[in-house]
């Protein structure tokens, strides 16, 4: 995949499995992992999800892309559009936007950068008509992300015994 994203400080690109120790690194922290489906704890389960974004890439075209500080190249994060096949919250077969950062990186603004790059690119060069998100309703900061962005919230539910929220982004109401 030769696609590269980049905004006024960063440059996402996809993963590959010379990343693994900047997204072991980014994932080696409680406050990193507390809201995470599948927290990455060893450096093993880090080269793990590595190959199994690196694996959707080859199946679906897309999937998170990792993140770089444009002014020192370090791996902060990462973001981007994944196809989802499977079913969540009554959905199959879409596409939903994520992001995790360092904690380090927190509050700059990089989750917002990123993503409107990743609406702009669904929008616009996919033509994708609905971009989906869902955070943990606890996530503060990812809620308040989603909301800022122009993500409409649409419902609560519930997945490994924990409360989500799920939101819907529709292209006619991208401004860009």
């Amino acid at each position: 995949m030769d696609l590269i994203l980049e905004t006024e400080r960063l440059t996402m690109r996809p993963l590959e499995l010379s990343d693994v120790d900047g997204f072991f690194a980014m994932n080696d922290n409680p406050n990193v992992n507390i809201y995470l489906r599948n927290p990455v704890r060893t450096k093993a389960e880090a080269e793990a999800y590595v190959q199994k974004i690196i694996n959707e890439y080859h199946r679906n075209g897309i999937s998170r892309f990792a993140v770089f500080l444009k002014e020192n190249k370090r791996l902060i994060g990462f973001s981007g559009l994944k196809y989802r096949d499977t079913e969540e919250n009554g959905y199959n077969n879409f596409y939903d936007l994520g992001y995790r950062f360092a904690e380090d990186q927190w509050r700059k603004g990089f989750a917002t950068e990123a993503a409107l790059a990743w609406l702009d690119y669904g929008f616009n060069t996919m033509n994708l008509p609905v971009i989906h998100a869902s955070a943990v309703s606890d996530n503060v900061g990812s809620n308040t992300v989603l909301r800022k962005l122009g993500f409409e919230f649409t419902n609560e539910y519930m997945v490994n015994n924990s409360l989500h929220s799920w939101y819907k982004f529709g292209k006619h109401n991208f401004k860009r």
